[in-house]
């Protein structure tokens, strides 16, 4: 099992941190989590490397977990309307098939220590994130996964089918956006209280 180097580690800390200010001036942080990545920066042996605070997608793809024969082809991180994916049905002939997609939160989180991973984890696992894990350990730092597991995929269109009931399938989705971003605040309430603590 490697050592982590702390001097390579920091540097990319601070890589990371210069990044993500930059990500939020451009406009390309997903403004819903931006508090929670500061909150993970705060903490003296973390920090982000990846993040995404849940969102909605259409995909055109065979099967809806395909990555070389899909595309994305509508993305967003709040609840959809009807009149948006109808637009994106109207416009938006499958190449294959087209899903909607919700996902929830999804972290990817380098830890300096072993015991910072393990409390982070256990943070992660108390908000509801229950799908997560170490992913790997290298000089570079502990890789740590935050998932909640929620996910709804639905089949919209194909050549020989649309969906009958869209109203029903645009609101399972949206309740299980919301759920995610449910998590994300507690997961939040706990990093502070945790960093209080410390």
């Amino acid at each position: 099992m490697g050592v982590v180097d702390k001097s390579l580690w920091l540097k990319e800390k601070d890589y990371m941190r210069k990044r993500m200010l930059e990500d939020l001036d451009i406009g390309y942080l997903d403004p819903d989590i931006y508090h929670v990545l500061l909150a993970i920066f705060m903490r003296e042996e973390a920090f982000p490397i990846s993040s995404c605070s849940g969102r909605i997608t259409i995909v055109d793809a065979p099967m809806p977990w395909h990555r070389k024969s899909s595309a994305v082809i509508f993305k967003k991180h709040t609840v959809v309307e009807e009149h948006e994916v109808l637009s994106v049905l109207r416009n938006s002939p499958p190449i294959n098939r087209l899903w909607l997609v919700a996902t929830g939160p999804i972290f990817h989180i380098s830890t300096l220590t072993l015991r910072e991973a393990l409390s982070i984890l256990r943070i992660a696992r108390e908000a509801g994130m229950k799908h997560s894990g170490i992913l790997s350990i290298s000089r570079r730092g502990i890789l740590v996964e935050l998932k909640t597991g929620v996910r709804v995929t639905i089949l919209l269109r194909s050549r020989d089918f649309v969906i009958s009931d869209l109203q029903e399938a645009i609101r399972a989705t949206n309740e299980a956006l919301l759920e995610g971003k449910s998590r994300l605040a507690k997961l939040y309430d706990l990093l502070l209280s945790s960093s209080r603590s410390q």
